[in-house]
């Protein structure tokens, strides 16, 4: 009895201390240094609503997007565990049970046919660095396994073996599985498709779902047998018809949307941006059917980009066009910006108190001839209209006032204040003269957009942002007051009816402000304006350089803009709001032929000025005998066809408006002489000529001369008025 009692009390001493062992070697196991750090993922891009829209492949996955398990659904999580390890719930991280049967299996066949893993040994074998298998590594992972189960909860284990699986084709994960085979997410997954992905990771490459259908069809319809043969499919389902209606395998790409505005938030390091995917496809659905429209008409390329005025995120940038340039960013690329410019160059006038809306400037093709002799800018139109509102000349983008205005207030400082609002120019002002008000200056879409949600902002202006950490450096540029008038101007349709009519595509039921421009040659057209939420800017024209026909901006990009905007007013935009009188702004009621206080009974409007610059004389003194008396300036205009007013200029004085005393002609060799001629114009009608000192002859508009060299003296006489003027032809 001595001797038994001896036997047990060592076998349990011995069991004691080979528990204690075992216990002090899962307590001293380490875990593999990376089981506690997230699983990999790939660069995923989300909206603003936290929607994916680009993922970036990697060298080790195609898609990988670790999610929670709860947002697994119900039947995934559930079919991994039945496939893969059914007593998952209860064994402590290594199981005996499959395990000694697995070893039974092993001997009869005379090699490894079974492995017995746990999920929770699988899970350490798939963060631990690759080694060859091993008796010491399965006893590593064996005591790893058991160690993780005292520190980690059940679902915190399982969590982190599904998005590390692979389902094959690269793709880590159920998000990557779910939506590469199904299109859909994991919790939206029905039994049969669970139970499909589910078998995959057994064998990735073998059970390629592209690649061996029928392998994958076959061990899905071996695990719907054996899962129904163990009792662990739910209650009520018809296991025959589980297994002979296997799920459709569909091919699905991982998301590749807004191509451009991925590329620029790639180079930063957020992976939240401020895209609207609602928006952004909407965008780009319309792109594509204006294109449709446009395209036969010359229009290959295009461009746009919506910003929120208050925050100055992008909500859409799209871009479309020929098949050679879909790997340019349009809305990046710098092109000429037309008369896109003008409204901040009246701008800067207004707030500078140099001018007013009620300004009246000149549009007459010799206006600028003292200022800038060499220069010759012309309406697209051909049509010059001689005195005109600022008003005027902004809303119907008369070419000859802005020179005019910019002669005024500065070309240089013009430019350089641009750059405030965030205009970045590839050149300098040396390199574009004066002309960059007209549009020889080349910006990018996307700059204007910010340009114009700065105005949208009452002057305060900002660059456009593509994630929520880019930073806003706000500078104000111009006066809230200023800018409302000039706002107040882009969106009055009748100030633009001389050129663009009333029904044209920039007029909108809601006030919008709008502004459009046309660069030279008909390369480019663009059309940018805002309402009370959003800047929506558009650009049009062939990233090739080919010009568009004779399209202007008002056919080549407003229609799109309009489209845009007439969608967002459904999303619940706002319209712009008119200006209210305060102590800095004041409506006043003008005349409109003249900008001043009006007479009684002729054609007024209302119109805004700054405090202090509203007008003070009456548009009374601008008349004799009922007709308009413009300056001397005007001479040439006033005697031309195009004088609608039928106003004189420089009270009756008579002066010879063309030839310029001074001017050179040249002769053209291949014309013939008897058809260049030139026609002598005067500012008044039937004066008599005399021409290198010949007989008077009267004449209604002026004699035609015919061309010969020489120096040539011409005089014009009326009543007891001589006017004289010298030219050479050469």
């Amino acid at each position: 009895m001595r001797r038994r009692v001896r036997i047990v009390v060592g076998f349990l001493l011995v069991l004691a201390a080979g528990a204690t062992g075992l216990e002090l070697a899962i307590r001293s196991t380490p875990l593999p240094p990376g089981i506690d750090q997230p699983p990999p993922d790939t660069p995923a891009l989300r909206d603003v609503r936290g929607r994916i829209f680009f993922i970036v492949p990697t060298d080790t996955a195609r898609e990988s997007l670790p999610l929670p398990l709860r947002e697994m659904g119900r039947w995934l999580p559930l079919a991994t565990v039945a496939i893969e390890d059914h007593r998952f719930p209860t064994h402590g991280g290594v199981d005996f049970h499959a395990l000694f049967g697995a070893a039974w299996r092993n001997a009869r066949h005379g090699k490894v046919i079974s492995g017995a893993s746990t999920i929770t040994q699988q899970l350490v074998k798939n963060t631990s660095h690759p080694r060859h298998r091993t008796l010491s590594v399965k006893i590593y992972e064996s005591l790893a396994a058991a160690r993780l189960e005292r520190i980690w909860n059940k679902k915190k284990i399982l969590e982190a073996y599904m998005n590390r699986l692979d389902y094959g084709n690269r793709r880590i994960g159920p998000v990557a599985a779910a939506r590469a085979y199904f299109g859909k997410s994991p919790a939206d997954l029905s039994l049969a498709e669970a139970i499909y992905l589910a078998g995959l990771p057994q064998s990735p490459m073998r059970l390629n779902p592209w690649k061996n259908p029928s392998g994958a069809l076959t061990r899905y319809q071996h695990n719907v047998s054996r899962l129904a043969a163990m009792g662990l499919l739910p209650d009520g389902v018809d296991v025959v018809s589980l297994r002979n209606h296997p799920p459709q395998i569909e091919q699905h790409d991982p998301p590749v949307q807004a191509v451009q505005f991925a590329g620029m938030v790639l180079k930063s390091s957020s992976t939240q941006t401020t895209l609207d995917l609602d928006l952004q496809q909407v965008a780009e659905r319309l792109l594509r059917e204006h294109l449709a429209d446009v395209g036969p008409q010359g229009v290959g390329d295009a461009a746009v980009v919506i910003v929120e005025n208050a925050t100055g995120n992008v909500r859409a940038l799209a871009c479309a066009g020929k098949r050679q340039h879909s790997a340019i960013n349009s809305a990046l690329e710098p092109r000429s910006c037309g008369s896109t410019l003008k409204p901040f160059l009246y701008l800067a006038a207004i707030d500078h108190r140099q001018m007013t809306a009620a300004t009246i400037l000149p549009d007459t093709p010799d206006a600028i001839t003292d200022e800038y002799r060499d220069y010759d800018p012309q309406n697209y139109s051909n049509r010059y209209h001689g005195p005109v509102r600022l008003r005027e000349a902004l809303g119907n983008s008369m070419n000859v006032p802005a020179v005019v205005t910019l002669s005024k207030i500065g070309a240089r400082d013009t430019f350089n204040k641009l750059g405030q609002w965030g205009l970045n120019f590839p050149q300098s002002f040396d390199d574009y003269g004066a002309g960059f008000i007209l549009g020889n200056a080349r910006v990018c879409l996307l700059d204007l957009a910010g340009a114009y949600a700065g105005l949208a902002r009452s002057g305060e202006a900002w660059s456009p942002r593509i994630t929520p950490r880019d930073a806003i450096e706000s500078r104000i540029v111009a006066s809230p007051e200023a800018s409302a008038i000039i706002t107040d101007i882009l969106c009055d349709n009748t100030a633009r009816a001389l050129s663009f009519g009333t029904a044209s595509p920039l007029h909108l039921e809601q006030r919008t402000a709008v502004k459009t421009g046309t660069s030279s040659g008909f390369r480019d057209g663009w059309c940018v304006g805002f309402n009370g939420r959003h800047t929506v800017a558009v650009w049009a024209g062939n990233l090739d350089g080919k010009p568009m026909g004779e399209l202007l901006a008002v056919r080549s990009a407003a229609p799109l803009w309009a489209s845009l905007m007439r969608h967002l007013y459904t999303l619940g935009d706002q319209p712009v709001p008119t200006p209210v009188e305060t102590s800095g702004l004041r409506c006043v009621v003008i005349a409109t032929e003249t900008g001043l206080l009006p007479r009684p009974g002729e054609p007024v409007l209302n119109e805004w000025f700054l405090a202090g610059t509203e007008p003070t004389k009456n548009a009374a003194d601008q008349y004799a005998n009922a007709t308009l008396q413009l300056p001397q300036e005007y001479a040439a205009w006033c005697a031309s066809p195009q004088n609608h007013l039928r106003a004189r200029a420089g009270g009756g004085l008579l002066k010879i408006v063309f030839p310029r005393d001074g001017a050179v002609f040249e002769l053209n060799p291949y014309l013939a002489p008897g058809k260049q001629m030139v026609h002598l114009t005067a500012s008044e009608k039937n004066c008599e000529w005399q021409i290198n000192n010949g007989p008077r002859q009267p004449a209604e508009d002026g004699p035609r001369v015919m061309m010969e060299k020489g120096e040539w003296v011409v005089r014009a006489f009326r009543g007891d008025q001589v006017a004289e003027t010298r030219f050479r032809v050469e």
